[in-house]
């Protein structure tokens, strides 16, 4: 009877269909996926301790994050080091590479950073410039909502944004852009000319921040912020989880 192919003969040999041969090493698995379409993060760095989030930096013209047909637009082509850092006819979800997507709210943000928000903000990165949304629900006061569909507000982690207290039921996420007055997206250092976030959708675009986001108000980099020259690119973009 022919033993089983691996089976030890003798040494590191092994059986492979009938013969004793030297026992070949597996091949090392695939590196973790980094999560952003341009190759790089910006959030949740190490990507040992978070496999499955990252927090990636660019700009999208194409509206919204709370769609529930929130779809790549530009094959993915958007980042702070694609070959489309204006986000032109991108869409907040091609910051995400193949086989992730924006993540979708409190909830799945606590699954894949149990840690919560802190893995956003690398150490040393300087106050008020980075701002990761995520796809999250909200009908008004800036108060999570899982059980709606409202898009009142755009949710996410970083250290740009009014940060969001117990009270808002909002978990694991720290950050919100909220706004009073129509077309503004409610924090003066994220929008023009101090960064490049833009709320605008008319008369009533203050209760609908998360359907008209854009990340477009900086173009080349017309935007400054604390000395330094702001782009489109900077200033966060999209929390990535994997599928």
């Amino acid at each position: 009877m022919t033993a089983a192919d691996g089976t030890p003969c003798g040494g590191t040999r092994v059986c492979d269909d009938g013969a004793c041969v030297d026992a070949v090493d597996p091949p090392p698995p695939p590196p973790p996926a980094v999560g952003c379409a341009d190759g790089t993060r910006e959030g949740f760095l190490d990507l040992a301790t978070w496999p499955s989030i990252a927090g990636c930096e660019g700009a999208f013209s194409v509206a919204g994050v709370t769609r529930a047909n929130l779809t790549p637009a530009c094959a993915r082509a958007a980042g702070d080091d694609a070959s489309n850092t204006e986000g032109n006819g991108c869409s907040a979800a091609d910051l995400c590479m193949d086989g992730w997507h924006v993540c979708n709210g409190k909830t799945e943000v606590a699954a894949k950073a149990p840690g919560g928000c802190g893995g956003a903000v690398p150490g040393g990165t300087p106050d008020k410039m980075l701002f990761f949304a995520v796809a999250q629900h909200s009908s008004n006061g800036s108060i999570c909502d899982d059980a709606s569909t409202g898009d009142n507000d755009v949710f996410g982690c970083g250290n740009l944004g009014t940060q969001l207290t117990a009270d808002k039921n909002c978990g694991a996420l720290t950050r919100v852009l909220a706004s009073t007055q129509p077309d503004r997206c409610g924090f003066n250092e994220a929008e023009p000319s101090n960064g490049p976030w833009l709320c605008q959708g008319g008369t009533d675009s203050h209760l609908h921040e998360g359907a008209v986001v854009t990340k477009v108000g900086c173009p080349g980099t017309s935007c400054s912020y604390d000395g330094n020259p702001i782009s489109n690119a900077r200033k966060g973009g999209a929390l990535c989880c994997r599928d």
